[in-house]
């Protein structure tokens, strides 16, 4: 009985690909081979993810080599932080360090420089980049 069932689903899923296949355009067959071959590419992914999700919840006693009983000869490590004003590397703790000042940034209230994109650039400009208190000084002709 199980056999004459399975024989006649097999027909009946053969005879069902030859009608839809004769029917169907080539790209919309294409699409469907895509997605058959993309379901078949992520079974091995989810069997792996089953396994690995089931032994997640094992205890560690059960893996290879004995890795609970390794585990258990180590005392339990403890970290303190001790915190500012104990004398333990003072300069750890506290406000981070100012870093140095940019040189090549123009001081806070100088008078802003702007350039025309398409104008002609010129070695006064080129000049500001580098050294931008000696501009001022060609400008006015000191």
């Amino acid at each position: 009985m199980k056999r004459t069932l399975a024989i006649v689903g097999a027909v009946f899923a053969v005879a069902l690909a030859v009608v839809i296949g004769n029917r169907m355009s080539a790209d919309a067959m294409a699409v469907v081979v895509g997605v058959v071959c993309g379901v078949l590419a992520s079974v091995p992914t989810s069997l792996l993810l089953i396994w690995a999700l089931g032994r997640r919840g094992q205890p560690a006693g059960t893996e290879a080599g004995g890795g609970a009983g390794q585990r258990a000869n180590y005392p339990p490590v403890v970290v303190v932080n001790p915190g500012p004003g104990y004398g333990y590397g003072a300069q750890g703790y506290g406000p981070p360090p100012t870093p140095p000042l940019d040189r090549s940034l123009p001081a806070p209230g100088s008078p802003r420089t702007f350039k025309v994109v398409g104008d002609e650039e010129t070695a006064l400009d080129e000049l500001r980049h580098i050294f931008p208190g000696l501009t001022d000084d060609l400008v006015e002709g000191r």
